[in-house]
């Protein structure tokens, strides 16, 4: 056995906010390329308002986006951190809000010095709650889980690209 190492960054586009989407598949085919047969994957969101979870990919938990009713996890997040907060970090200065809280991290503005940021305070917050990495035994070159368990990419922003760093290290 020798021992080695493999990383890759995978590439997601979500669809909406609160969308739990399930990653595992992708995760467990780069452990499978990678050859290692005992070791250890990490996996871990590139973003600020994209998180990593482990549970169960079960529709009332999470959501599927075709349900007539709030998903328990969106309850939850949103519970904690509503949307309809206010937040200082959505208070951008530029030039329709000269006297703005925030003049650190933003894009480029227009031509007509407007910032089109994401009013994403609420997102930030729910980050607390999830989060921004996991680690997982690889035995047999294959990750160990629970038989519900899945591994979630979770936008808590909007719909968007999302990059997930994956590393795996260990004997093949």
């Amino acid at each position: 056995m020798s021992y080695a190492t493999f990383f890759e960054t995978l590439h997601f586009t979500t669809k909406r906010r609160l969308q739990f989407l399930t990653i595992t598949k992708q995760i467990q085919q780069f452990v499978a390329k990678s050859k290692i047969l005992s070791g250890s994957v990490i996996i871990q969101s590139l973003h600020t308002t994209a998180r990593l979870w482990v549970n169960e990919d079960e529709k009332n938990l999470v959501g599927d986006g075709s349900l007539s009713y709030t998903p328990d996890m969106h309850k939850i997040l949103d519970r904690f951190a509503s949307p309809n907060e206010v937040y200082f970090h959505n208070d951008i200065r530029d030039a329709s809000n000269p006297k703005g809280r925030r003049d650190t991290h933003l894009c480029a503005p227009d031509e007509q010095g407007i910032c089109h940021e994401c009013r994403n305070g609420h997102a930030h917050a729910q980050a607390l709650m999830l989060p921004h990495a996991l680690t997982f035994i690889v035995h047999q070159g294959k990750i160990v889980k629970g038989l519900w368990q899945e591994i979630m990419l979770v936008e808590l922003d909007h719909d968007r690209k999302r990059d997930v760093a994956v590393f795996v290290q260990g004997e093949k």
